[in-house]
Parts: structure tokens; sequence; C-alpha cells
């Protein structure tokens, strides 16, 4: 059985956690949060920003882009967020930094990552701000396994679990330790979403 648990690999220290949270606000400025959409044209419940060579753009479709919707390039991924994600993966050429921003009353539904070039890579993702229910399974017979990410964790999907499903339940209130100044919940997540250099050659 999967165990969400076994997923958190880090607890970031309060101070990289406030600077964490500068970036955000730094990328966010060049690259407003958007609300996306899927397929079916729902609105998704989180809004979402993205540093590095690719974004992700909900317009219906489950899709990257070098370019966001007003067709300019993303904001440059900041060093210390590869850093982080090669102390808990390795070393990768990390392409994309998703932002997702949950409001109090936000969640993720049960998805699989797969839109990526390489869906072997792995996926790394720091949560800041507020705590929430995190849940993750083989398949969609398997047994949930579930467990609570505080600000600070760092996740990663990587080998058996990297085509795991997971979701975010629920937001948890934790404002006594949120390095945010608002509640609801941040996460960064960190992958390779494209064809890395050496093979687009």
């Amino acid at each position: 059985m999967s165990n969400a648990l076994d997923t958190v690999v880090a607890l970031l220290p309060d101070a990289v956690q406030r600077d964490l949270v500068d970036d955000v606000r730094a990328v966010v400025r060049a690259a407003p949060l958007v609300r996306p959409h899927t397929p079916s044209g729902q609105p998704m419940r989180v809004r979402v920003s993205a540093a590095g060579d690719l974004g992700w753009v909900g317009d219906g479709a489950y899709r990257y882009s070098d370019r966001q919707t007003n067709g300019a390039p993303w904001p440059r991924m900041p060093e210390r967020w590869e850093q982080i994600a090669t102390e808990a993966a390795g070393g990768h050429p990390w392409d994309s930094a998703i932002i997702n921003w949950y409001d109090p009353d936000a969640s993720l539904g049960w998805h699989r990552d797969q839109s990526e070039h390489d869906t072997s890579l792995p996926i790394v993702t720091i949560s800041l701000g507020d705590s929430c229910s995190w849940a993750v399974r083989a398949h969609a017979e398997a047994p949930v396994s579930r467990c609570r990410l505080e600000t600070g964790h760092v996740t990663l999907l990587a080998g058996a679990t990297r085509r795991y499903l997971h979701t975010v339940e629920r937001i948890i209130p934790a404002p006594l330790f949120s390095p945010l100044r608002d509640r609801g919940r941040l996460s960064i997540t960190i992958r390779v979403a494209g064809v890395p250099r050496a093979e687009a050659v």
C-alpha cells in the first residue's frame, strides 16, 4: 500500500520559508495568478502561476507552454527553488515551477501528473502557509493513504510514486506557523516538463 507520509522528504526552516514567499511574490508580479479551466470548461478551485522555461496553461487542455496567456515569457525560476528540488531528488534539468494558490476553502481533485515529456522524472513540491490533507493511492481501486502537510514540508513523487494518483483534500487552518500574511496555502511544484536541452538538439 502507498504511504502518503513516505512522500514527505524534508521540512524547511522558517527563514527559508519566508524567502520562498518573497520569491513567489516576485514571480506573480511578473506572471499574475490565473484560474485555469478543466477540459469540460469548469473553473478549477486553485489559481496558478509559474516560473521557468515552461508554465502550465489551464485553457481547457492540460499542457505546458513557454508563454503566458498574454504572450510574455515566464519569469526565471529562482535558484533556491532548483536547489531545494535537487536536494530532494538529485540533479535534473528543472524547467518548470508551478505555483498553486489555495484559498481557505480550496481543494485539488484526484489526478496523476502525466502532461510532462518524460513522466518518469521526479516531481518536488514545497508547501507554504496553511496545512492541508494530502492523500495518495497507487491507482483508482487502491487504498487511500493520507497525511497532514505542514508549512515547509517538501514532498517527492519519484520512482513508483511518480505515477500515483494524489489530491489535496482540504485546507487546514494553521495561522500560527504560516509565513503568509493571509489565510491560505501556496505550493511550488518543480519538475522537468519539456524535452531536456540535450535531447532537443
